[in-house]
């Protein structure tokens, strides 16, 4: 669904704008299918939701970036690529509903790496369309904290508590995209500070949600923060 969803969403002329969002409502229900087959599973009606937000914004992250930055024959090699992505993900989903399973830490690092991308895709793309001010940044924070939740659900707090915490991780960048807006940046390296900035936001919080940060961690946070923000700067300035 993937594959064909993506690969026809990029080549179809004239452009459908409604084939992505379908094809992200098909590959949600498909993962949450996926996911509530697993034998481990013992979630309610609405646990499983958390599972959907990586795929299904996979999708249209991957729509999105490959019309806006793709041109030629490249587009659908790489809506190919995108599906094959987003088909590890699903499989990584359905890979990390038990904590005990041999692949929970490999997937979960896989999980990270796509929630990151996927971040990218949309922080690159909602910067330098001509979307309204407004607009974009409310679809930065929605993105955001959906995301934020796929990353803080191996957290040992859930529920209320996480999602409050992904809601103000949105908010923050809301409001970071405002602040964007008034320097001279491009699409890429805005969305390359938004990403340090979400990195940032998220494992700081994860940490105090494990109540196992420390001075040492949030050192090596604020380390990799400001040399890659300043990786950026540079390249600004130079490019």
């Amino acid at each position: 669904m993937a594959a064909g969803g993506l690969a026809a969403s990029v080549t179809l002329r004239p452009e459908l704008p409604w084939l992505p969002w379908l094809t992200a409502a098909l590959v949600a229900f498909a993962t949450d299918g996926i996911v509530r087959s697993h034998p481990g599973w013992s979630g309610g009606p609405l646990d499983s939701l958390v599972y959907t937000f990586l795929p299904a914004l996979g999708v249209i992250g991957a729509a999105l970036f490959i019309d806006h930055a793709i041109v030629g024959y490249a587009r659908p090699a790489l809506a190919l690529v995108a599906a094959l992505s987003v088909g590890v993900v699903a499989f990584g989903e359905y890979q990390t509903v038990d904590v005990r399973s041999r692949l929970y830490g490999p997937f979960r690092l896989v999980m990270a790496v796509a929630t990151y991308l996927v971040a990218f895709s949309f922080y690159a793309v909602l910067f330098t369309r001509d979307d309204p001010l407004g607009f974009a940044s409310l679809a930065v924070g929605a993105v955001s904290m959906l995301l934020a939740l796929e990353l803080l659900r191996e957290s040992r707090i859930t529920g209320p508590s996480s999602l409050l915490v992904a809601l103000a991780i949105g908010i923050s960048l809301a409001e970071l995209r405002l602040a964007l807006y008034f320097f001279p940046l491009d699409g890429l390296l805005a969305g390359a500070l938004l990403v340090i900035a979400f990195y940032l936001a998220t494992g700081i919080v994860h940490h105090l949600l494990d109540h196992d940060l420390e001075w040492a961690t949030a050192a090596e946070y604020a380390v990799v923060t400001t040399v890659a923000s300043a990786a950026v700067i540079v390249a600004r300035i130079f490019a």
